[in-house]
């Protein structure tokens, strides 16, 4: 794996691993001090201070060419933009924050793993791109990590909400998923990043900000005070999700799908460690288990058989032939 796929993808597992932490926090913060007896935390305003950052900084540099860069996208490619925004900036974050809700950081970080190969099934699928020869094994040992150790939390607690929360987890584990397939498709057309990134940011921002219109009324932002704003939320929104997305993307131009999912893995002892440390969750004998079941299923490929990027329709040096559509 070459430097300039590496580094990106350093950096996106260091913030990806960060990002359920921090916000569990800002959930909790909320909670303990409310305003007018309410959160001031919720995934309408925080996504739409968050996206509307990311949107902001991907778009100004590349304003002046946008209109042309907008005029030469076909129907496919619009539809590519606007499945991708979807998926990736709306559907996944929001089931990633009512999953957080119901469980622990350290819980729902186990589950949302499963990305990983929901991401690299469906890259077979849709891009053909090619599986590590132990992708099975990989699968069996994450599965096994993942799963049991969630389903024991959730009977051992007996609670409803510990249900909701996994079904919300699969559907952003789902969401996730083929985000990174359409998120792969979009970094091989190198767009700029004002319409790959900058747009459908915008777009998705003032959908979350018509939802907390919609749903709560016009005071919900006025709940917020300036020191919320720019000490916390905008603090969240420039070092996370910016950081996060512009090294994703960057990380998704030079390395195929399976190989940037498993990689990303790694944001799991990250995330294990900083919800220790920072939120004081323990780390209890199934969640220690299932972690070295993942990552023994993530690098199990790595032990024995190098991963091997064999043909595929997408990852063509020159590009002489077309990319593939989006239906």
């Amino acid at each position: 794996m070459g430097s300039r796929g590496f580094l990106p993808l350093l950096a996106y597992v260091l913030l990806r691993g960060l990002d359920a932490t921090v916000l569990k926090g800002l959930q909790v913060f909320g909670a303990l001090h409310p305003v007018r007896g309410e959160n001031p935390i919720s995934f309408c305003n925080l996504f739409f201070l968050a996206q509307l950052a990311v949107g902001l900084a991907a778009l100004l540099p590349g304003r002046r060419t946008l209109r042309a860069d907008l005029a030469a996208l076909g129907p496919g490619d619009r539809r590519l933009l606007a499945g991708d925004a979807f998926l990736g900036l709306f559907l996944g974050p929001v089931a990633y924050y009512l999953a957080l809700e119901s469980l622990s950081v350290i819980s729902q970080t186990l589950l949302f793993a499963l990305v990983l190969p929901a991401s690299a099934l469906l890259a077979r699928w849709v891009l053909a791109e090619a599986l590590p020869r132990s992708f099975s094994i990989s699968l069996v040992l994450i599965a096994a990590g993942l799963l049991l150790p969630a389903a024991a939390t959730a009977m051992a607690a007996g609670r409803m909400d510990q249900s909701v929360g996994l079904a919300w987890a699969l559907v952003g584990i789902l969401a996730y998923g083929a985000a990174s397939v359409s998120g792969r498709l979009i970094a091989l057309r190198s767009w700029p990043l004002a319409v790959s990134v900058g747009v459908t940011n915008l777009v998705s921002a003032l959908i979350f900000g018509v939802i907390a219109l919609v749903l709560f009324g016009p005071h919900h932002f006025l709940l917020l005070q300036l020191w919320w704003v720019v000490g916390v939320i905008g603090l969240y929104a420039l070092s996370l999700p910016l950081g996060r997305e512009l090294a994703l993307r960057l990380a998704y131009r030079h390395l195929p799908v399976a190989q940037v999912s498993l990689w990303s893995s790694l944001s799991l002892l990250v995330a294990l460690l900083s919800a220790a440390v920072l939120l004081g969750e323990s780390l209890q004998g199934p969640s220690l288990a299932g972690s070295a079941l993942v990552l023994a299923g993530v690098f199990a490929s790595r032990w024995r058989w190098p991963i091997r990027s064999g043909p595929t329709s997408v990852l063509l040096p020159t590009a002489p032939a077309p990319l593939p559509p989006w239906p």
